[in-house]
């Protein structure tokens, strides 16, 4: 598939992908997941709580030993 982005759009993409630690392939396909409504709300909410703690693990071990 091609996305055709504005330079603004693709700067902003690429802000999320640096943000996300993902391509920008991946980012666009988080922001589209994030953005589509939701049928399945309670589902959606554990999956993305347990990609966010496997994506801040580490940081998340740190603070728990501070």
């Amino acid at each position: 598939m091609t996305l055709r982005l504005s330079p603004a759009e693709d700067e902003t993409l690429a802000r999320l992908a640096r943000q996300f630690r993902v391509s920008k392939n991946q980012a666009a396909a988080q922001a589209i997941d994030l953005a589509a409504p939701k049928r399945n709300h309670p589902e959606f909410v554990q999956r993305t709580t347990r990609r966010l703690i496997s994506q801040y693990d580490d940081l998340l071990s740190r603070l728990e030993q501070a």
